[in-house]
């Protein structure tokens, strides 16, 4: 449905003013926001005055059942600043912290409760001793302590000489109370320094150090200087060195028995490698394997099993999600993590411990770990073989830094600020029923109806809007406790740094409402479609969505599923209706753009509120610091521009665009797979898009760039903006063109000098050729007429990459509805399936793959389960569930395998033969793999089921319809072969 109102949206637009006070927020070119415009100096006035209490919120908690266990503080006269390690001190009552800036600090198993003698100590302060500035990693003991009065420490040199980060080795002069000398230090080994120090150490049972290193770059690029898989040096490994025993030339040895001792050019203490930051390790104590957090690049973040000689996949992989091109170092092959996590629920993963305790008996042998940035907690528990269970614990405000681990097996929680914790059983409903279900019962509103804010919620609008499929929006903001924002001391509209302009107490709740005007001739008929909320609770936001009712009375909380609906319009230039689909994002989704990285609240910065008020005389800023909601900031402010604003840059309006549509993923720590950042304070040229390769994907383009400087068809990101289907971008949230951010993208990148003499001609020869074409009926080079005739003639291209770039301009009618990712079981299970039709579907259609794997009758594969019977043995309705959640219940004889070869290859697919000689796989394509034994590394059983996800994505309604029926009926045969056998 992409694309439908190509050519009337600034028809449209301008005419549907909201009768409710608000402005437009989409903007037509030409039109201003009334924004204030250059730079506006703004003085501290003091205190604000004291704000009007929002005293009707009813939004409070979360309808959603929480995890299993909360957090309760332990050792609560303990308080240490930026805690880097906590680790028991052997054959001690004491406990041991290393500290960012320096410090490390002993205190007594005694203050646990608080009642005790907590007996604080400084151990050693690094930064005075050295007379330079220090970040601690970490600390352990020697494997004889006290007899052997030693310890070593993990530290890194900010300025001055050494640089770098260094693992030292210290003598404790009293054991007791654990002082160490700082005039006994013996470099032990160093590496290079950086924001991925690593610096985890353990002894295991071998009596061996195994140390973790990072590879000490910055983010962008990625592994810059390729280490990850370079084993000559030692970044990004971990390394097992004998630290008790010096060689000839070196203050320790290397093990004999370590995997690339004799690997010409290779540093024989590595271990394992392809790591990125591997913060935090711990030793199983049943089965002595090693365990640790990897902090991911942009996707993923990941807990590995850290086995001898083991490949990992950094730069090349980032877990599963591939980064660079290339081999593996030697040809060896990538080990999968145990676990991995996206961006959406973890950030900067820290590897844990194994709990041990009989205080929480359910969780005996598990590992727990957490995550720095969202303070998730995690357990898991491995056979040695495959993950056997993986639960979230607890949902914290903590920054989850690293866990500690007592003599009877709890397990502590460390708080980078300082303070420790421990795990308990969660006594919170299992859901708060009092949560509101209807936006009237939120207190939001006087009047839902007319949207009139209750005393203490406040209007306001933004100077720029993201493309939202030509809906407007109406935002508000409320606090119900009554305090004022604090106001950060940096704006990252100017800085491009990753941080809030405000500070929200907790409770604050931001609301936004989405409408649309379906007939531009009458601008007062605006339909609501949903009404979203992001409210902080605690440390933390929480996304909403409440979606109006046909009688627009209220609107009701959606529960953490995405629904869709088609509203219709009135094109302006014919009067005829045509219609799109609107998307009602799940909650999941929500916080794919509202995450910690994404700055989470894109809209109420002060560079989008410096602007003229639409609500009052005057300016918008005056208005809010008048209210009480904050105190005025001193310094300059820089309004972020309109995109359609003509009165300010091309390039100001271009960067504000990609900004607000694109940034929230493409920006450091964003969770865009490409190496660059489109958020506006940056300068161009460090965007590094301007004359960038594309990594992720070229769409068959010749010489293509990121941005070709001077040339839009040579261009990945315009080429995505202007293509339907898979690829297409912004990934999430709308799903139509902006025709006028493309026009607005082409401009700006055309204005650019240009850097190749490439051209290309408007063609369908071609993917640079066809985007110029396309780009052609965009801008009204080509009559509608002709529009039409091209994309009849591009809807029998061969080619996707070409059909995707006219498919919009097809009539409706021709255009394939497909069922895409929100299906709903519901409405296709009320529909009546032609039986013959379905099976036609099954036996014949292309990309319909069932019979690769499963029988019916004398056809198709005997790969899965014989579904000849399947109408007998299930409902229509798990027919369909099975096919829509394939993992939620796998057949222990039909689990999938996952086969990692020795030359670095993985794959998956269904058992067939697994003798001697070696295993042969079917994959979900049908093709068949044989694996000889001398070529498998090894062999793992998957979590998840081989059968496709989203199997059903591209069927239409009825066809689903269709083979669910065609399945259902599959009972006689069954029948016959039983009675038979009787």
């Amino acid at each position: 449905m992409r694309g439908r109102f190509v050519g009337f949206v600034n028809v449209l637009i301008a005419a549907c003013v909201v009768s409710l006070g608000a402005t437009v927020n989409a903007d037509a070119p030409g039109q201003t926001t009334g924004q204030t415009t250059g730079q506006t100096t703004v003085q501290s006035t003091g205190q604000p005055k004291t704000p009007t209490v929002w005293a009707t919120s009813r939004i409070h908690g979360t309808p959603d059942p929480p995890p299993p266990y909360a957090i309760e503080r332990v050792f609560p006269d303990a308080s240490f600043q930026s805690m880097t390690e906590m680790r028991r001190v052997p054959h001690s009552d004491r406990w041991i912290v290393t500290q960012q800036n320096g410090a490390v600090t002993s205190f007594s198993d005694r203050g646990l409760s608080g009642d005790g003698d907590l007996d604080l100590q400084l151990a050693i302060n690094l930064r005075e001793s050295a007379q330079k500035s220090m970040q601690v990693f970490g600390i352990t003991f020697h494997p004889d302590y006290p007899t052997e009065p030693s310890c070593y420490i993990s530290y890194m040199a900010v300025n001055g000489p050494p640089d770098g980060t260094h693992l030292s080795r210290f003598t404790v002069t009293d054991t007791k109370r654990v002082i160490i000398d700082p005039d006994s230090e013996e470099r032990i080994i160093d590496w290079k320094g950086g924001g991925h120090g690593g610096g985890s150490m353990h002894f295991g049972r071998d009596r061996l150090l195994y140390v973790s290193v990072g590879d000490g770059q910055d983010p962008t690029p990625p592994d810059a200087i390729g280490t990850g898989q370079d084993i000559s040096d030692l970044a990004g490994s971990v390394l097992r060195i004998d630290a008790l025993h010096s060689s000839q030339d070196l203050p320790y040895s290397i093990p004999p028995d370590n995997p690339f001792v004799d690997v010409p050019g290779a540093r024989g203490e590595v271990w394992a490698f392809g790591l990125r930051n591997p913060w935090k390790m711990a030793f199983d104590p049943v089965t002595d394997t090693l365990w640790a957090g990897d902090v991911g690049w942009e996707m993923r973040e990941m807990v590995y099993r850290i086995d001898r000689g083991a490949n990992y996949g950094w730069s090349l992989m980032e877990g599963s999600q591939p980064v660079k091109e290339g081999s593996p170092a030697m040809g060896i092959p990538i080990t999968p993590p145990i676990v991995e996590h996206s961006h959406l629920e973890a950030r900067s993963v820290s590897g844990g411990e194994f709990y041990g305790s009989s205080r929480l008996p359910e969780l005996q042998n598990a590992y727990l770990y957490g995550d720095w940035m969202t303070g998730k907690i995690w357990g898991l528990r491995h056979d040695g073989a495959e993950l056997r269970w993986h639960q979230e614990l607890a949902d914290t405000t903590l920054q989850v830094i690293c866990f500690a681990r007592d003599r009877d097996g709890e397990v502590y929680v460390c708080d980078y600020r300082g303070e420790i914790y421990r795990l308990v059983p969660n006594e919170a409903d299992a859901a708060d029923s009092n949560f509101p279900r209807g936006l009237s019962e939120t207190g939001l509103f006087e009047s839902t109806v007319d949207q009139a804010p209750s005393p203490g919620v406040i209007a306001y609008e933004i100077n720029a809007h993201h493309w939202a499929d030509h809906a407007q929006s109406q935002q508000w903001i409320g606090v119900p406790s009554g305090e004022s924002l604090g106001v950060s001391p940096q704006d990252d509209w100017r800085t491009g740094e990753v941080q809030d302009n405000f500070l929200f107490p907790a409770e604050t709740v931001l609301a936004k409402t989405v409408h649309y005007c379906p007939d531009p001739n009458s601008p007062e008929s605006i339909v609501r479609l949903e009404t979203q909320i992001l409210h902080r609770d605690g440390m933390q936001w929480n996304a909403y969505n409440y979606v109006w009712n046909d009688d627009q009375t209220d609107a009701f909380l959606q529960d953490n599923v995405a629904t869709d609906r088609t509203i219709s319009l009135v094109d302006p230039r014919t009067g005829t209706s045509t219609q799109q689909v609107w998307h009602h994002a799940s909650r999941d989704e929500c916080m794919q753009c509202h995450s910690f990285s994404a700055n989470t609240i894109h809209g109420f910065k002060l560079a989008q509120l410096d602007r003229d008020d639409p609500f009052a005389n005057g300016n918008q800023l005056d208005r809010l610091v008048q209210s009480g909601l904050f105190e005025r900031p001193s310094g300059e402010v820089t309004p972020i521009a309109s995109p359609h604003d003509l009165s300010v840059s091309l390039e100001a309006r271009a960067r504000s665009y990609l900004h607000m549509n694109c940034a929230h993923c493409h920006r450091r720590g964003g969770g865009g797979t490409g190496a660059f950042q489109l958020v506006v304070g940056p300068s161009v040229e460090s965007m590094d898009i301007v004359d960038a390769m594309p990594t992720q994907g070229t769409f068959e383009m010749t010489d293509p760039r990121i941005v070709a400087s001077g040339d839009p068809y040579h261009s990945i990101l315009f080429y995505r903006m202007m293509k339907s289907g898979r690829g297409h971008m912004p990934q999430f949230g709308p799903s139509l063109i902006d025709d006028a951010g493309v026009q607005l993208i082409h401009d700006w990148i055309a204005s650019m000098p240009r850097s190749s003499d490439a051209d290309a001609q408007p063609s369908l020869a071609s993917t640079a050729g066809a985007l110029r074409l396309a780009y052609q009926c965009v801008d009204g080079s080509v009559s509608p007429a002709q529009r039409t005739e091209i994309a009849d003639i591009a809807a029998a291209h061969p080619q996707s990459i070409v059909r995707d770039l006219f498919e919009r301009y097809l009539p409706e009618e021709r255009r394939t509805k497909r069922l895409g990712a929100s299906i709903d079981a519901n409405a296709l299970l009320s529909m009546t399936g032609d039986v013959n039709a379905g099976q036609d579907l099954y036996f014949e259609a292309a990309g319909v793959s069932c019979r690769q794997c499963h029988k019916i009758g004398e056809k198709g594969e005997s790969v899965g389960p014989d579904l000849s019977g399947i109408g007998a043995e299930r409902t229509r309705q798990e027919i369909l569930e099975s096919i829509l959640n394939p993992s939620a219940k796998i057949d222990e004889k039909y689990r999938g395998k996952l086969v990692l070869t020795v030359d670095g290859k993985v794959i998956s697919g269904l058992l067939i033969r697994d003798d001697k000689d070696g295993i042969e796989l079917v994959d979900t394509s049908g093709k068949r793999h044989l694996i000889a034994s001398d070529d498998i590394e090894t062999v793992r059983s998957m979590d998840t089921s081989v059968m496709p996800d989203r199997l059903l994505a591209e069927f239409t309604a009825q066809q689903a319809a269709d083979l669910v029926a065609f399945l259902a009926a599959q009972k006689e045969r069954l029948a016959t072969s039983t009675e038979q056998t009787n």
